[in-house]
């Protein structure tokens, strides 16, 4: 079996995120005091007030802390107390697409824009769900809308979410003016910056790549994707040592990066020093026995231990193309 890699849209946008934008506890309950609530029998509208406040409250902490379905439940309570408030609207779609109910997510989103159609962060979010959706044309429409609006506190987040959806498109171009303007309006912005590198990497302009793959790693040391793909591109050029490098410091901050594991045993197998090899990949099988990345390496494992090995492994994966998007808060 020959075998040679591809370079992998996986590996390339595994550390791209579906951006959001959670929005600060205080700034929000600032925003609910302006808001109607639904007065009850027996209790007076500040009560109800509080009451709302509290829940929707607990519902932020509990999203910012990864518990969703704790979130939903006090979102849902804030609602029912809460007359047509937008805020709470947008919270339970960031709640819904945070559990994977994209469809969910986008009523919830439309709903919070027909009560709020400032609420531009909604519009971002409504713009992400698009993406997960595969839905690029309607997903371009709301990130350029958000544009639009003069007040928008993080235009940088559109900027790259536009580069997504044009990268989606196939529109190598368009992708790298909208990451170019991200990192323009946010400098140390390293998913923009990986982003860019890749759209260049795509390009075959190789020392660009690398230089904002680098600039990716300066704005976040623990980029351990960055490192990856600095790596894949010194493997090309045969500079293996510097390669195997890279693969090392992609795992310095994660030892169980797998994809890392995965290039670095790979790598080593090809130089010569089979044995450390082998020992990488096979804690790739150990840890993604049932997954194409940990099969792959169990079939170059078998490869290399039977006789009809001769050659340097080159691996190949099946190119993929990213399905999330920037930034909800959370995904990092």
């Amino acid at each position: 079996m020959k075998w040679r890699r591809e370079k992998s849209m996986e590996l390339r946008f595994s550390c791209v995120r579906v951006s959001a934008c959670l929005f600060a506890t205080a700034g929000l309950l600032v925003l609910l005091l302006s808001c109607g609530c639904v007065p009850q029998q027996g209790t007076s509208s500040e009560d109800v007030r509080k009451k709302m406040e509290y829940h929707y409250g607990a519902g932020l902490t509990y999203l910012n802390e990864g518990k969703t379905p704790q979130a939903v439940k006090e979102l849902m309570a804030a609602r029912a107390l809460s007359a047509g408030n937008a805020d709470v609207e947008h919270a339970l779609g960031l709640a819904y697409q945070r559990k994977g109910l994209v469809e969910a997510a986008i009523a919830q989103y439309k709903r919070a824009l027909q009560l709020n159609p400032r609420l531009t962060e909604a519009r971002n979010n409504l713009g992400t769900a698009y993406l997960i959706k595969g839905q690029y044309d309607e997903a371009i429409a709301a990130f350029l809308q958000c544009l639009k609006d003069p007040t928008y506190a993080t235009p940088d987040k559109a900027e790259f979410n536009l580069g997504i959806a044009y990268f989606h498109k196939k529109d190598l171009d368009k992708a790298i003016v909208h990451y170019e303007r991200a990192i323009m309006l946010k400098p140390d912005n390293a998913l923009a910056l990986h982003n860019l590198g890749y759209c260049h990497e795509t390009n075959k302009d190789y020392p660009r790549a690398l230089s904002f793959y680098k600039k990716a790693i300066e704005a976040d040391p623990r980029f351990k994707d960055a490192w990856l793909r600095i790596g894949l591109i010194q493997e090309d050029m045969k500079e293996y040592d510097q390669a195997l490098k890279s693969f090392r410091r992609s795992l310095d901050f994660d030892p169980d990066f797998l994809e890392g594991l995965f290039q670095l045993g790979a790598l080593l197998v090809r130089v010569g020093k089979v044995s450390e090899g082998l020992r990488k990949l096979e804690l790739v099988v150990k840890a993604d026995a049932s997954g194409p990345l940990g099969k792959k390496a169990a079939e170059l494992v078998q490869e290399i231990n039977t006789d009809k090995f001769k050659g340097i492994p080159k691996v190949k994966f099946k190119e993929k193309t990213p399905t999330r998007a920037s930034g909800t808060k959370g995904d990092k």
